[in-house]
């Protein structure tokens, strides 16, 4: 990673406050930390996270200058960050006089505005007069003395308990501002000023005591749908677009491509993983974007980086060492670590392999080689100025080598090491927004792409200063967009594992967008009875993610096959008929195998090769070795388990071309075969994949995939996505409508009230639809449950596996017709016929909405919708921005939409025109 210099630093606003776990952890954290060298312990300021007002120039008693953010004072000592984010104790009377009044005035102040903004909770609580008018008429009516409707009072609010009252307030404040309450079908409804006035009096209360709820829910995925979708679209929003001013914390992808950073790797070709880093971040599983700017530093990302700086410190040295014969090179710590980064930077080699103490020239190389490692820029002045002591010191108390050591960690330590900064520089222009500074943009750019920082091409234009315009950004994005070698690699690497390697791609982090957006990786979670799909499912377990991974990889080809095409992406990845299945080699390969075989089957199947096929291999040795390569083996030699033979070659043909049919390109008798869930697409099995050959209908392998396949359409048709949305033993219609209600349709389902027990009724008599609809067709869970269950219902023409039906069986012992033995074959049931109607609310256009006859004609209906297609581009906003979009972001939804459609449904127009959007460029 070539380094970006730094530049004029700017201030940074209260971002990511430090959370409560952080505090409550600091005790075991420290006394941990009590048994390592100062610096390290110094450095545990470095992982807090930032929370202060606005810089200032401060000046010591000696006429030095520091620019600091003032963080309060306590007992003589006042706390001051830098720009960097560090924050440091200094002494009152170290302080100049100036700035010592300062200190003294600010805290007064502070106290003072403490005490008025927080007002006694005893004191009498009144409802301003034109609230109260307000209340009257559009809310006491169902809440007051003679009716409380859900248990609530609302014409006493001054006399509850001032706990009670705040809880009741912050309930109000979300109904009002998400228009729930007064109820919709309520004829009297307040005007957007009186909404507005009553949200706003509201949200003044609780702001007296700091107890309102809403702004920490509106930033969480689950929040983001609460933007007026019409609105939005609507062109009337003037609003310039930005986007807050942010410290964000790394994805974990992100983090691992630092590490790798850190030992100066080439892109391609790095490790999967880091024996000794254990990643301390964690995305949430729900389906839909999950990596947001919201989260903060915590004593548990604390006490892994700990260790994980002990680890990358000592692999980062390593080879110096062996050099200065410290250890040697066959002598590890621990044998199953093995790995090794290549050479120790030279300016730390000159440290470790000097006899004598260190120059103060050769410690200052040592510190810009760290930061240059960890941070991909040199130390600052004030940076320096606070290691170069600290390097003096550690080398003093622990020789050359550990005093190194200690200054590594320290660096590693960095809170910048672990987050995104995103601050803005430069001027401010007429709507209060800064523009992100050259350095802030080439990472940004390059993240959004990817999950590696910048490289080189980026780095020098940042730092040319051709990095600020919109066209700048709008040549470096497409520049990355068109690489298709770059970043090419696995689009899930996490997905690989026993006989799996997941499907390469051009730019994963693009790919993942729609993997994250449907959910259907989501698939290698859910744990399925074997027995019940009579045996061609298996679960995840033991390295291997099992059949859902296989499908879900598959899923991942159909996606990057429609992103390669780049036109209508969004209508064909809900319509698209083609499939990927059991698709080991390219289409050219996979040709060229099949034509060998079928020219070795076409010659020898006439000839006498089960009872000589030594002889009929040898004579054919030629033709056998180029398209089989088997040679002949010895007479009378018993073939092993997994052995490649004439015999078993030509059996293979003999019931697949002999029956008309293409065999499978993969040997099914080889070692670690595991293609046998042709079922689950309603396919025949693959000859020999299921209990040998017999009669029985077997699948003609399309060589040329991908190919077209009966009653599939879309993603949400896919095997992957009905697993992903399904229960261990049974479908899901009501999670599945639910996705389609929020994802699709921009819509927003209600949480499911604590006092509800969810549960679908047990009758082995009924099917899951009538046994769901005799619980959710009652009036207080039809308000809920009509924007999920009929978008959710049409999806029952599948079974819990993926597999089409028109019949549902009833599973119950008292159902039973016939017994399988769960390897083979499944046990056998009773049926009823699916019912798969259902009612499309919600598109935007009368047209489309109305009853469907099925989930194809649903989802057809669906892609025709442009509320379904810009519901899309704001989740690719929220993937590509990191946050929710608010209204003022409406020129920039807006404008994505237009790329899309003017492009003929171009996917990569879309990112071209987030990543060029004000939204993205500029900050508050």
């Amino acid at each position: 990673m070539t380094s970006v210099h730094n530049e004029t630093e700017t201030a940074t606003p209260d971002i990511a406050p430090v959370s409560p776990r952080f505090q409550t952890l600091r005790s075991s954290v420290v006394s941990r930390m009590m048994s390592l060298p100062a610096v390290v312990i110094v450095s545990f300021i470095v992982l807090q996270s930032f929370a202060t007002a606005e810089f200032r120039e401060w000046t010591d008693v000696k006429g030095r200058k520091v620019s600091a953010n003032y963080r309060g004072m306590q007992n003589g000592k006042v706390s001051l960050e830098l720009k960097n984010g560090r924050v440091l104790p200094f002494s009152l009377n170290s302080l100049s006089k100036a700035d010592q009044q300062w200190v003294e005035q600010a805290s007064a102040t502070s106290s003072e505005t403490k005490a008025s903004s927080n007002p006694d909770p005893k004191t009498p609580f009144e409802v301003h007069p034109k609230m109260d008018i307000l209340l009257d008429v559009y809310c006491y009516s169902c809440h007051d003395e003679d009716k409380q409707k859900g248990d609530i009072r609302l014409d006493q609010l001054g006399t509850l308990s001032h706990r009670s009252r705040l809880e009741l307030l912050n309930k109000m404040q979300e109904q009002l501002f998400f228009a729930e309450m007064p109820p919709r079908k309520k004829k009297s409804q307040p005007t957007d000023p009186e909404r507005k006035q009553m949200v706003e009096w509201i949200t003044s209360e609780l702001d007296k005591f700091d107890a309102s709820n809403l702004e920490d829910k509106m930033r969480y995925p689950d929040y983001g749908n609460y933007v007026d979708h019409d609105k939005l679209f609507s062109g009337k929003i003037k609003d310039s677009p930005y986007t807050p001013s942010r410290r964000w914390l790394v994805s974990p992808q992100i983090f691992h491509q630092r590490v790798a950073d850190v030992f100066k790797l080439p892109a391609k070709g790095r490790p999967r993983s880091f024996y000794g880093v254990t990643n301390p971040f964690i995305l949430p599983d729900h389906a839909g974007v999950r990596y947001y700017d919201h989260s903060a530093l915590d004593g548990g990302h604390l006490l892994m980086m700990l260790t994980n700086a002990e680890w990358i410190s000592k692999k980062q040295i390593r080879a110096g060492r062996v050099k200065n014969g410290e250890i040697k090179a066959g002598d590890f710590e621990n044998r199953s670590d093995k790995w090794l980064p290549g050479k120790t930077p030279a300016a730390f080699e000159d440290i470790i392999l000097k006899k004598s103490k260190p120059t103060g020239k050769e410690m200052i190389a040592a510190i810009h080689a760290q930061f240059d490692c960890v941070l991909q820029r040199q130390a600052s002045d004030s940076e320096l100025k606070r290691y170069l002591p600290l390097l003096e010191s550690t080398i003093e108390i622990g020789g050359n080598t550990e005093g190194l050591r200690q200054m590594l960690i320290s660096v590693l330590l960095e809170s910048e090491f672990l987050y995104r900064y995103e601050f803005g520089a430069g001027s401010v222009d007429n709507h209060g927004r800064k523009k992100l500074s050259p350095r802030e943009a080439s990472y940004a750019i390059a993240y959004a792409v990817s999950d590696r920082g910048p490289d080189e091409t980026l780095v020098k234009a940042a730092q040319e200063g051709k990095l600020t315009t919109k066209a700048d950004f709008q040549r470096e994005v497409t520049r990355l967009l068109n690489d298709k070698q770059a970043f090419f690699a696995e689009g899930a690497p996490t997905l690989s594992g026993k006989n799996l390697r997941s499907h390469k791609v051009s730019h994963p982090k693009l790919n993942r967008f729609f993997r994250e957006f449907f959910g259907y990786a989501n698939s290698v979670k859910v744990f399925k009875d074997t027995p019940r799909s009579g045996g061609f499912y298996s679960n995840t377990g033991r390295g291997s993610s099992g059949t859902a991974g296989r499908v879900t990889n598959e899923a991942d080809r159909i996606v990057d096959y429609i992103l390669k095409e780049d036109k209508n992406v969004f209508e064909q990845l809900l319509t698209t008929e083609k499939n990927f299945v059991y698709h080991p080699h390219n289409n050219e390969a996979g040709t060229k195998l099949v034509d060998g075989w079928r020219e070795v089957y076409e010659t020898l199947k006439d000839t006498n090769w089960r009872e000589q096929p030594y002889e009929v291999a040898k004579k054919h040795e030629e033709l056998v070795w180029k398209h089989l390569r088997v040679k002949p083996a010895k007479k009378n030699k018993g073939a092993k388990r997994h052995d490649a033979t004439l015999g078993r070659y030509m059996e293979y043909f003999e019931n697949t071309f002999g029956k008309g049919n293409t065999p499978f390109t993969a040997l099914h008798w080889a070692h670690g075969f595991n293609f046998r869930y042709a079922e689950i697409y309603n396919l025949p099995p693959a000859a020999g994949t299921r209990g040998g050959y017999s009669d029985k209908e077997t699948w003609d392998y399309p060589v040329v995939q991908p190919f077209k396949m009966p009653n599939r359409k879309g993603i949400l048709t896919h095997p992957a996505w009905l697993v992903a949305n399904s229960q261990n033993s049974a479908t899901d219609p009501v999670h599945r409508g639910k996705w389609v209600r929020e994802k699709l349709l921009a819509g927003r389902v209600p949480d499911v009230p604590i006092t509800v027990d969810a549960q679908i009724p047990e009758d082995h008599h009924k099917t899951l639809r009538e046994r769901l609809d005799s619980v959710t067709t009652k009036k207080e869970c039809w308000k809920c449950h009509e924007h999920m269950n009929p978008l959710g219902l049409p999806f029952e023409a599948f079974d819990d596996f993926g597999r089409f039906r028109t019949e549902e069986e009833l599973e119950h012992p008292d159902n039973l017709l016939t017994k399988g033995n769960g390897k083979n074959n499944a046990n056998t049931y009773k049926t009823r016929p699916v019912n798969p109607r259902g009612h499309l609310k919600g598109t935007g256009n009368p047209k489309l909405d109305g009853d469907v006859k099925d989930v194809f004609d649903m989802i057809e209906r669906l892609a025709k919708s442009e509320r379904v297609r810009q519901s899309i581009i704001r989740h690719a906003f929220r993937y590509f921005m990191g946050r929710n979009e608010t209204l003022a972001d409406s020129k920039t939804l807006i404008d994505a939409d237009d790329a899309y459609v003017s492009s003929e449904g171009s996917f990569q127009a879309v990112i071209i025109s987030l990543l060029t959007s004000d939204s993205f460029i500029y900050r508050k």
